[in-house]
């Protein structure tokens, strides 16, 4: 019995050596990923160096090895590689078809190391980027309508300020309006209603004699005439004596009964001009 008892412990060494032969592969738990993010695998490998091997175009799947770490001491032979991979499509990929020992030997000893990938979106999108709200820059902190607002509150300050200035400063005053100028009708007014008074002195009636030939004295081309010549042409013209001649008669016949105003307006109608600059001179 003793005898047996040496040969089951050497049978038990060499059943153990031969399992880890035939299985040299160990691997922490493999992690699920997603699309687009890197993942990684520590492959603890105890038989031929492993390299990653020439990934086809088109293929789901992108790997390599960042590290390998060798065994420290009593550990045996295993070397640890850091892998790591970074999936284009969603589902179960395999990554030992994409690791071999060299060129043209592929690592078939490796057991199918299977990753789940899953996708961030979902079945049915189709490729749109969407905006996130939020705010401009995660330093200020501000919404996005916020600077839009100052910027228009800028373009709107100046004309504020300007509002406010015209607002505040009393507007000056209106300057009156000119006096319009004095007419003839003005001018001969108070001599026509002194002789239909019978006050008009003889001063007051050579004034109006004098205005008189001084307004028609280009239409009667009255220039060549004396002043006597002048009134004597003035009496005898049908429009321009009009005015003369019932002054005269109110004179001469001492008008007692009154003249409407209208009568007046009508007298001095033809008047209604600007008094010209020789009747002004000589007054």
């Amino acid at each position: 019995m003793r005898s047996v008892l040496p040969l089951l412990l050497i049978a038990s060494c060499l059943l153990t050596v031969t399992c880890l032969q035939a299985n040299p592969l160990q691997t922490d738990e493999y992690p699920a990923g997603t699309v687009g993010i890197e993942g990684q695998i520590l492959l603890k490998w105890a038989g031929r160096p492993i390299e990653v091997a020439p990934i086809p175009d088109g293929s789901p799947v992108l790997i390599r090895i960042a590290s390998i770490t060798p065994a420290g001491e009593g550990e045996g032979q295993e070397q640890t590689y850091d892998l790591r991979w970074i999936a284009m499509l969603p589902g179960e990929h395999d990554l030992a078809s994409l690791l071999r020992h060299g060129e043209g030997d592929a690592a078939s000893q490796l057991p199918a190391l299977i990753i789940s990938v899953s996708s961030l979106l979902k079945d049915d999108h189709e490729g749109d980027l969407n905006q996130i709200p939020g705010p401009i820059s995660p330093i200020l902190g501000f919404p996005e309508w916020v600077p839009w607002a100052v910027a228009i509150g800028w373009m709107l300050l100046p004309l504020l300020i300007l509002t406010l200035i015209r607002w505040l400063r009393k507007a000056p005053p209106p300057e009156p309006e000119p006096a319009p100028p004095p007419t003839l009708a003005e001018l001969l007014r108070p001599l026509v209603i002194a002789a239909l008074a019978g006050e008009l002195d003889d001063a007051q009636k050579a004034t109006m004699e004098r205005i008189l030939l001084a307004h028609w004295r280009v239409d009667l081309d009255l220039g060549s005439y004396r002043h006597g010549e002048g009134i004597q042409k003035l009496r005898a013209h049908p429009e321009a004596g009009i005015l003369l001649v019932t002054v005269e008669q109110w004179l001469h016949s001492g008008r007692d009964d009154a003249v409407s105003e209208k009568q007046l307006e009508d007298l001095l109608a033809p008047y209604a001009t600007p008094i010209p600059d020789t009747i002004e001179e000589g007054s």
